[in-house]
């Protein structure tokens, strides 16, 4: 029998969530609390066992724009020596699917092509509501948002993310709040052709290589330092 399935959050775990009860025959709905009019990210790699995941709920790597990945190589950031070089073109064969790298829009707009899809009439197409924010939830399958309105299913998923408001509704104790690692992530994308047509970066882009760049300071002893370099889009 078909259950009701209420799934909060659109980002990729939810869209994965919702597009396999989709597929299972399950009529389920997204509370989304973003409009996705500003629908942003960076680069991602999808490594063997993520892209068979993918595979098996039709995701399509060239409607996304995938790249895929044959080599990773360590790089010596100040002279851009290789000092390191990983073949991944065996991954294939190896673990049945290739690696991946992919923008986190693309990826996103693909699973969400997927999930609310009415080309097949074999399942209900996934509901998405937009701008409906999660504010509180309750074990017997129900959620209150923003606005006061109050729905319920048969099975609430929560996918709301690092800052969820569904953690402690589930947790038998009390969920510690995020805290500082001392680590920081800069991410940034750049169009390859600027690069290319740039005199002094052409060079350094070629002596990356063709798959992903892991630039290091091997000087530095104390900190962790690097730049993961990579395409993302064909």
């Amino acid at each position: 029998m078909p259950l009701r399935v209420i799934v909060v959050g659109a980002g990729i775990g939810g869209l994965c969530a919702a597009l396999s009860l989709r597929q299972a025959g399950h009529d389920v709905e997204i509370f989304e609390k973003c409009s996705f009019t500003a629908e942003v990210g960076a680069a991602l790699s999808v490594t063997p066992n993520g892209s068979r995941v993918l595979s098996s709920l039709g995701f399509s790597f060239e409607r996304a724009r995938a790249c895929k990945i044959v080599q990773w190589d360590t790089i010596l950031g100040d002279s851009m020596k290789r000092v390191a070089s990983l073949d991944l073109s065996m991954a294939e064969n190896e673990f049945g699917a290739p690696c991946w790298s992919v923008h986190r829009v693309d990826l996103h707009n693909e699973l969400l092509r997927l999930a609310t899809s009415k080309d097949t009439t074999d399942s209900k197409p996934v509901s998405l509501r937009l701008g409906a924010q999660v504010v509180n939830a309750s074990t017997d399958g129900s959620i209150t948002l923003k606005d006061g309105s109050s729905h319920a299913a048969d099975l609430v998923v929560a996918a709301d993310g690092l800052h969820s408001v569904l953690r402690n509704t589930v947790s038998t104790h009390d969920a510690n709040a995020p805290s500082p690692s001392g680590l920081s992530a800069f991410r940034f994308l750049m169009d390859t052709k600027v690069l290319e047509d740039d005199a002094e970066l052409a060079p350094v882009l070629k002596a990356r290589g063709p798959g992903i760049g892991l630039l290091i300071d091997a000087k530095e002893k104390t900190s962790e330092r690097h730049i993961a370099w990579y395409p993302c889009r064909e």
